[in-house]
């Protein structure tokens, strides 16, 4: 079986597609619907932008992912997309590959878990991309202080980018949970073991780790810049002020000489 996820938008609206999709809802959540499409197709979309399509015919998919596009918020101009596959063998161990799953005996458990793994995967490559240009647009503003002795943006614009940043930050907290399994893996050691071995194979605790390392250096670049911004409208409230001092002075003596 292969499985696809594409990272379509910022936000998906889930109530709104529950509504709407047919299909039989095997799991769901306020984050999250899993459907059996067909006998062997499975469709799995999440709140934060991706959909995960299993064993369904690209045609099929394509239908899909135009009808999806309504419920989306923010749809992103270029989505991502990766593959992957899952294989059964039933007298094989469980094996993880780069691109592939060897498995002993599947289901929808099983194709869930690893459904939930790609989307996260896909969505970790997005939020890297985010954290990488907003590092590039850091990395502008330090050249600036490095060469010219400051820094050129607005009140409003350094405002936007602090947004723009907690903004993706939390997003990636809130909705990437990367550190718990999810529920159907505490009572079964076999899924349990699947959904472990597919995080490593992803590396989705490391990409997490990276991502976030790369923010930390963002806020701590911005808290300089904040700073810097501050003092630099300090000093104009200093100069207005010794300007107003100068006026009153010069007012005091021509009254007296007139």
């Amino acid at each position: 079986m292969r499985i696809t996820a594409f990272h379509l938008a910022e936000q998906i609206d889930i109530k709104s597609l529950k509504a709407n999709y047919t299909g039989m809802l095997l799991q769901e959540n306020p984050s999250e619907l899993f459907y059996w499409v067909d006998e062997v197709s499975y469709f799995y979309a999440f709140d934060f932008g991706v959909v995960v399509f299993g064993a369904m015919p690209d045609v099929e998919a394509s239908k899909n992912l135009l009808f999806l596009q309504p419920f989306c918020v923010n749809l992103l101009p270029d989505k991502l997309q990766d593959d992957f596959d899952i294989t059964l063998q039933a007298e094989e161990p469980l094996t993880f590959n780069f691109d592939n799953l060897t498995v002993p005996r599947m289901g929808p458990d099983v194709i869930r878990i690893a459904m939930l793994n790609l989307a996260q995967s896909v969505a970790m490559d997005f939020f890297a991309q985010r954290a990488q240009t907003l590092l590039s647009e850091v990395r502008r503003f330090t050249n600036q202080l490095e060469t010219e002795g400051a820094i050129r943006i607005s009140r409003k614009n350094m405002l936007r980018f602090i947004g723009s940043m907690l903004n993706s930050k939390n997003k990636v907290v809130e909705n990437l949970y990367i550190f718990e399994g999810p529920d159907l893996t505490w009572e079964d050691e076999y899924l349990d073991r699947v959904h472990r071995g597919l995080a490593r194979t992803f590396e989705l605790s490391t990409r997490f780790k990276e991502i976030e390392y790369t923010f930390k250096i963002i806020e701590d670049n911005l808290a300089v810049f904040r700073e810097l911004y501050l003092h630099r409208e300090s000093s104009k409230l200093e100069w207005i002020i010794i300007a107003l001092i100068c006026i009153e002075v010069i007012d005091l003596i021509l009254t007296r000489i007139f």
